[in-house]
């Protein structure tokens, strides 16, 4: 716990840690050269590292995430999620609020869309997102305006299950105007994130909440994207990650929907009913 919280300590100089040792017993026993060596980072910076880590209080960092009601969920537990296990370079550690039953469940799907939705983008949340979750899908989406906002909706309004990850900590929810809805998520679902409570979000921050989107689920549902749309980034890591990526018929005279439109050509998969995604992934869920 305590290493994740020393500047510098990035998830591969971790990960590098875990494979020397996978209990991180005799981390406190390592010199600056050891660690250095073992991770493959200068000296100064190991030496800083091993600073902060010896000076950071566990006891102080356990009692404040209790009071604040967050859970840590290591890479090394059992309730760490199956498929994000998975991907390249997954995070050491999930911080979490809510239901971490929820992280179990096999079938899971990411429904990622534009902040600026048109009403045939919401139509088809509510066509697709909503049978879904009566056939028990868990909606994974980034608590973003707009598609996000929406597919969190739906799934709770049909007493579903869904899970936000977030860019930042949980201290700085954004955007600001979805606050209500993460306090809602938070007792009732899962809210997720790879940061410390108190790390503000940063522009770099999104790509990778996209990364763990996609990393968590077994396909990513794109409703409705543009060119320049973040969502695109989303199916990116899906498809890197040998996940699925479906999207839905868009018109050509459309620039809203031309990120489907370039997704289409790329090989994703076109759906018109719940049933095309369901009929991909159970197959592999019975495996």
């Amino acid at each position: 716990m305590k290493l994740v919280h020393c500047q510098g300590a990035t998830n591969r100089i971790v990960l590098k840690l875990l494979d020397f040792d996978p209990s991180l017993k005799n981390l406190s026993k390592l010199s600056s050269l050891d660690l250095s060596s073992i991770t493959n980072i200068p000296l100064k910076k190991a030496t800083l590292l091993l600073k902060q880590f010896h000076q950071i209080n566990s006891y102080n960092l356990i009692q404040m995430y209790e009071r604040k009601q967050i859970s840590l969920i290591s890479i090394l537990d059992s309730r760490y999620p199956p498929y994000l296990r998975h991907i390249s370079n997954p995070p050491v550690v999930l911080f979490c609020k809510g239901d971490l039953s929820i992280l179990q469940n096999k079938r899971m799907i990411s429904v990622v869309g534009t902040r600026k939705a048109s009403k045939y983008g919401y139509q088809i949340v509510q066509y697709i997102v909503k049978p879904l979750v009566n056939e028990n899908w868990v909606i994974i989406s980034g608590l973003a305006r707009g598609i996000d906002t929406f597919a969190h909706r739906v799934a709770a309004s049909e007493k579903g299950r869904t899970i936000a990850v977030i860019a930042g900590g949980f201290d700085h929810l954004y955007p600001k105007e979805n606050q209500n809805l993460a306090k809602m998520i938070s007792t009732k679902h899962l809210l997720i994130s790879t940061y410390p409570p108190y790390m503000k979000p940063e522009r770099w921050m999104f790509p990778e909440r996209n990364r763990i989107i996609s990393g968590l689920s077994l396909g990513t549902l794109v409703v409705q994207a543009s060119k320049k749309s973040g969502s695109l980034i989303t199916a990116q890591f899906a498809l890197e990650q040998g996940r699925e990526v479906f999207t839905v018929p868009a018109s050509v005279l459309s620039d809203d929907f031309s990120g489907n439109i370039d997704l289409i050509r790329d090989g994703a998969t076109i759906v018109s009913s719940y049933k095309d995604i369901t009929e991909c992934l159970m197959p592999i869920i019975e495996e």
